[in-house]
């Protein structure tokens, strides 16, 4: 991108000027956007973590997976904005957000246009944090930045405070927020973070000019790390640790990847030592047990007892696009980083092979199901991984608990045979003491 950058943004200046507060019905401008980029597109640097499309052998296991279902975030999705869909209902909400801010600072739009010419590096910078090309004008780069951005930051206020009166009720729907909150953790669907972070201080108000709004956020001593951990803090309803400030964060994606809590290690250089499924663990003697509260990655084995203890996973129709989104994110760190969700999803997956898995986990509370069907499940969890498989697995090869594993599969696998196997062992005592009582007299 060239040096110097236009800040003009005529377009949204027109779509702030017609965006109405009382409804969601906003002009869309029609002017030809007069500052395009030398070239059209700018080929960003290889150096360092990008944001980048999902690579199309993951996307064609799950194409809706890695799709957005309520709003458009940022350049890899702002194809979405050009149909006529709910999607571009959703932009004009995007415009009321950023007019309301602007009444609040009781600022104006060149006002707005100041402060984006303080951040001009922003711009910069973020066109570079994107792996593919972006075939976009310099304007509509900056317009999405500031639209999108700004609705992310006034969404997370408004969760804070539960202010949703404006909204024509938009958000006051839990499913919708619950969409929303799938939605700002695909792996396309991202804003640079730090672009959130400095865009979120533009939102704070002069001190002679404070509203009760901003009043409230400075009582509760809100930080943009608390907002965000606040609106996610549902996910599946793990804890959230507090990420340090100088923690490499590079999108919300990313934030949450690093404040869930972990206790998985990362993988031996080894070769893949892979735990048998949950059934046939449960014959080895293998007991399970459900881990109340903490994170959804404290997964320990008491080799003593032979318990497996595994936090509880609430699975439901959004689970999928969650695991597959932060694993994309996770498969382009460095070969040698940590990967802790990829290492849980292929321990879950060799937990799980059939509904009988599925449903061994759920009786001992560590799955709770909203899908209903145990075989979904059990199709969901395609990798395998884990150093936690290795104790599992020292304690299933030792032999007394190999011979039990097999005692129980091969003659205890229903009552019948267990009463069968019983009645053969007494018949067995009772010839062998007739033998023996035969046998006696002949020695005395």
């Amino acid at each position: 991108m060239g040096q110097h950058i236009s800040i003009e943004l005529q377009e949204l200046r027109y779509k702030l000027d017609e965006a109405s507060i009382e409804s969601s019905t906003v002009f869309t401008g029609q002017q030809d956007l007069t500052h395009e980029l030398a070239g059209a597109s700018i080929e960003p640097s290889s150096a360092g973590f990008k944001i980048r499309r999902v690579p199309e052998h993951l996307r064609t296991e799950n194409v809706k997976a890695y799709e957005p279902q309520i709003i458009a975030i940022g350049p890899l999705t702002c194809h979405l904005l050009d149909n006529k869909t709910h999607f571009g209902e959703m932009q004009k909400l995007k415009v009321l957000y950023l007019k309301r801010l602007l009444q609040r600072k009781g600022a104006d739009f060149k006002d707005l246009q100041e402060f984006l010419c303080t951040r001009r590096w922003v711009v910069e910078k973020a066109y570079l944090l994107y792996a593919q090309p972006i075939l976009m004008s310099q304007d509509k780069f900056v317009e999405m930045l500031v639209l999108d951005a700004f609705f992310i930051v006034e969404l997370f206020h408004k969760f804070r405070l539960e202010q949703w009166d404006n909204d024509n009720n938009v958000f006051k729907t839990s499913w919708v927020r619950k969409k929303l909150r799938r939605d700002l953790l695909l792996a396309e669907n991202q804003l640079p973070f730090f672009v959130l972070r400095e865009y979120f201080v533009y939102t704070a108000m002069p001190e002679d000019q404070k509203t009760s709004f901003y009043d409230l956020l400075e009582d509760q001593k809100t930080s943009f790390y608390d907002l965000v951990r606040g609106f996610f803090c549902n996910i599946l309803h793990v804890s959230l640790w507090e990420v340090p400030i100088e923690s490499p964060t590079w999108h919300l994606l990313g934030f949450i990847h690093n404040s869930v809590p972990r206790n998985i290690s990362p993988a031996r250089k080894d070769n893949w030592n892979f735990i048998v499924c949950a059934t046939n663990l449960k014959e080895a003697g293998i007991k399970f047990e459900k881990i109340e509260g903490g994170s959804l990655l404290s997964i320990e084995f008491d080799k003593d007892a032979g318990i497996l203890k595994i936090p509880r996973l609430t699975i439901d129709d959004d689970t999928e696009s969650f695991f597959r989104n932060i694993s994309v994110y996770e498969q382009f760190f460095p070969i040698d980083a940590y990967a802790p969700f990829i290492n849980y999803v292929k321990f879950m997956d060799s937990l799980i092979n059939t509904a009988k898995d599925v449903e061994l986990l759920c009786e001992n509370k560590i799955l709770h199901n909203f899908l209903g069907d145990d075989e979904v499940v059990a199709n969901m969890f395609n990798r395998l991984g884990d150093s936690t498989f290795y104790d599992v697995n020292d304690y299933c090869d030792r032999l007394w608990n190999r011979w039990i594993a097999n005692l129980r599969h091969d003659y205890f696998n229903t009552p019948w045979a267990i009463i069968s196997v019983f009645a053969a062992l007494f018949l067995l005592i009772l010839t062998l003491t007739q033998t023996l009582f035969s046998v006696l007299p002949y020695f005395q």
